[in-house]
């Protein structure tokens, strides 16, 4: 995959694709994992509805019309080096990147905002949700 292609529209089809048909993401989804939540790669936001421990839709550019209980944010950079194959320490799990970033100040990393209740009802399912963006981007399984 090459960077130009992340967070396209075919690659966020890929993501969904990846998201509901992962077996372990049925698990820790639960089918109860019904929060929205959004993605913020630099300036561009893609709001993912979840239903049921799956992907229903994701929409870019959410407006005030929209909902969701919480989120990640980052630089592009931060994000491409989040999906790479083997990331860099601290950019490889949302819990030590939102670490780095929220606790240590450090630039770089990514951060979770929100609902710190739904964040952590749904912390299994969610850091599932974004470790399969790697899987997305690389092809692999």
């Amino acid at each position: 995959m090459n960077d130009t292609d992340f967070a396209s529209h075919e690659w966020w089809e890929r993501y969904k694709e990846t998201v509901n048909s992962d077996p372990e993401m049925e698990v820790r989804g639960h089918d109860k994992f019904d929060d929205d939540f959004y993605v913020e790669i630099g300036d561009e936001r893609f709001l993912i509805e979840m239903r049921d421990g799956s992907i229903r839709e994701i929409r870019p550019n959410p407006t005030l019309n929209d909902r969701w209980s919480f989120g990640v944010e980052g630089s592009r950079e931060a994000w491409e080096e989040f999906v790479q194959e083997n990331p860099p320490a601290f950019n490889h799990e949302i819990v030590a990147s939102h670490y780095r970033s929220a606790v240590r100040n450090e630039d770089g990393h990514l951060r979770m905002r929100g609902d710190n209740k739904k964040i952590f009802q749904n912390l299994r399912a969610f850091q599932r949700a974004l470790d399969l963006m790697r899987v997305a981007h690389n092809g692999g399984s």
